[in-house]
């Protein structure tokens, strides 16, 4: 019994060791289809076209909701600094002094055309970036930009939520004032 498993697991090895030098061999000896260089290399070119493309299109799109975003809260941004410097005429007009509200709208409007400006910066580099050699080095550089610009629009925000809160407390000692 036990010749008869020996025998059946050298046969089994034997087919093994045949099949593993024989398939690689009959593989090899199959004819290749061979492309001309010129076909592979134009093909290549067609393709790295088309991701290029494809990317510009993908970037575009983006770009374009981005800056919708971008201009309709920078617009809302400018009117209410419109709305806060009328605001603080009529409190001026009152007799309070309001030169701190009104320098930190100026601050606001300030670091609001400076985010306005390295917006439009970082989408002239984000538009830049299909065409870069190094793609991932200028997108990353691109991405820093439009972070930046959206910092400077939150900073301006914030300077403008100052200004209304110094402005409210103008108001209302000015209104405890008038009480008295």
């Amino acid at each position: 019994m036990a010749s008869i498993f020996e025998k059946r697991t050298i046969a089994i090895v034997a087919v093994i060791a045949v099949a593993a030098v024989a398939v690689p061999a009959a593989a090899s000896a199959l004819p290749r289809t061979a492309r001309p260089a010129a076909s592979s290399s134009a093909t290549a070119q067609a393709n790295q076209a088309t991701v290029t493309e494809n990317l510009r299109n993908r970037i575009e799109n983006v770009l374009r909701a981005h800056e919708a975003r971008f201009d309709a809260a920078s617009a809302l941004l400018a009117k209410r600094q419109e709305r806060l410097q009328v605001l603080a005429s009529k409190v001026e007009s009152l007799g309070a002094d309001v030169t701190s509200v009104r320098a930190k709208i100026e601050e606001s409007r300030q670091l609001l055309v400076q985010a306005r400006e390295r917006e439009r910066v970082a989408a002239a580099a984000m538009r830049g970036v299909a065409d870069a050699e190094d793609r991932r080095g200028a997108f990353r550089q691109a991405r820093l930009q439009v972070r930046e610009a959206v910092m400077l629009l939150k900073q301006s925000r914030v300077k403008l939520r100052e200004a209304a809160l110094e402005l409210r407390k103008i108001a209302i000692q000015l209104k405890e004032a008038a009480d008295e």
